[in-house]
């Protein structure tokens, strides 16, 4: 888009003048010339890192969304991380390489394989695996536990009654930092391995139609869920502009036109993108975007729109409600749940990596009524999470010999996720 090519322009200049004050030091002399570049270096890394979040590059390139980069976010998104290179090969000598390690920020393009039919695939094209940003496309893909593919960013798995049977190679998974999603109830204890690595206990109390809640949100773990659930979209379809919401316990209508949204009993009635509306007794739903590429609004094509759904008092202290089976205890692992039984379960598995900053996260979830939106969104955030939030910029593998510098935020375009950025640096 023609604004963002002349910000980027913008950009090169401002950091052309950032890097000559940057190698301002180099025209003086200093006793040991191997201690002067490595300071030197670490000067330069700082100050571009803290650069580059203040001039809010990194909003720019870790996020492609279509409000800001129009509809080829493919293209888009090569052209960010090509900025991102740009500036920092000007920021450092001519003689060095560098990497960017981001951590707690999804990546792009997820992988996923999925131990399920090719319904439950299609259902969670539809459903679940819609753009939620910073990840833009999912790309999923029929496996057997019995063979696990390489390559994947995390496994979703559906009702498979004993795990233990698959324990080796869901472990050598677990040791690649790989994520696992499971759906599903439990009319049994579950097995040793299934219990340990989902943090499950089991109880079988019998189903009932209940309130479930956040566990804890004052506990940063389970707050962090909530965080990510606030900030996902969940996509309605609309078709002839004309769809269904389907929160808690009851239908709600959705009409759309190509600016305006209305959803029944939400007020104000309509609404435009970045425009809030509330259900009362139910929470507060925000229109992210509108399809921008159907123009017939009245015809027959399939149009969508992106929302976000929180809590009303307090974003994140949002109340789901459903047909709740109460097969498992609630304990430390536990992030959403009812009384003393758990709904959601979430883990860190420390235990199981092979390297710091690789922690396998698996991610629990009852078989829920998949009509609802509210569930729908809260596993697509499990899938996100359990993604790992953790991946490598570089053009080269980066070596064990390197410096780096980091910096820390408090979130992306003011998300109140905090993140983390590492950049590597070595001379060759």
């Amino acid at each position: 888009m023609l604004h963002k090519g002349f910000i980027r322009i913008l950009e090169i200049i401002m950091f052309s003048f950032i890097i000559f004050g940057l190698m301002m030091p180099t025209f003086f002399y200093y006793s040991n010339e191997n201690d002067w570049v490595e300071v030197n270096s670490l000067m330069i890394c700082n100050d571009l890192l803290n650069s580059l979040e203040k001039s809010n590059v990194f909003d720019d390139v870790l996020i492609t969304d279509p409000l800001t980069d129009g509809t080829n976010l493919s293209e888009e998104h090569r052209l960010d991380i090509e900025l991102l290179y740009n500036l920092t090969s000007r920021a450092f000598p001519v003689a060095f390489d560098f990497g960017y390690e981001i951590k707690n920020v999804p990546k792009y393009n997820i992988s996923i394989g999925c131990n399920c039919t090719p319904t439950q695939i299609s259902w969670l094209n539809k459903n679940i695996l819609t753009p939620s940003y910073p990840t833009a496309v999912f790309n999923i893909e029929q496996v057997n536990l019995g063979n696990i593919p390489s390559g994947k960013d995390l496994f979703i798995i559906f009702g498979v009654n004993d795990l233990s049977v698959y324990q080796s190679n869901i472990t050598e998974k677990l040791r690649e930092g790989k994520g696992f999603v499971l759906i599903r109830d439990f009319s049994a204890a579950p097995d040793a391995f299934t219990k340990e690595i989902f943090g499950l206990d089991y109880s079988n109390v019998g189903s009932a139609v209940l309130d479930l809640k956040f566990t804890n949100l004052s506990d940063s773990k389970i707050a962090g869920i909530a965080k990510r659930f606030e900030n996902k979209l969940i996509r309605i379809n609309t078709s002839a502009g004309i769809g269904t919401l389907y929160l808690k316990d009851l239908n709600y209508e959705v009409n759309a036109t190509q600016t305006k949204v209305n959803i029944s009993n939400c007020l104000p009635l309509d609404i435009s993108e970045g425009e809030t509306c509330s259900i009362s007794g139910v929470g507060n739903i925000t229109l992210y975007h509108i399809d921008p590429v159907v123009t017939d609004w009245t015809g027959a094509a399939e149009e969508w729109i992106d929302i976000k759904i929180s809590g009303i008092s307090n974003p994140r202290d949002y109340t789901f409600r459903d047909n709740f089976p109460r097969d498992l205890a609630k304990n430390n692992h536990t992030v959403l749940s009812n009384g003393n039984y758990a709904a959601v379960s979430k883990r860190t598995l420390s235990e199981y990596s092979l390297s710091y900053g690789n922690e396998p996260r698996t991610f629990w979830i009852y078989d829920y009524d998949q009509n609802k939106e509210d569930l729908n969104l809260l596993l697509k955030t499990g899938i996100i999470w359990a993604s790992g939030e953790h991946y490598f910029i570089s053009e080269r593998s980066i070596p064990d010999k390197k410096n780096r510098c980091t910096y820390f935020s408090s979130g992306l375009r003011g998300n109140n996720e905090p993140y983390l950025i590492n950049l590597y640096f070595w001379s060759y």
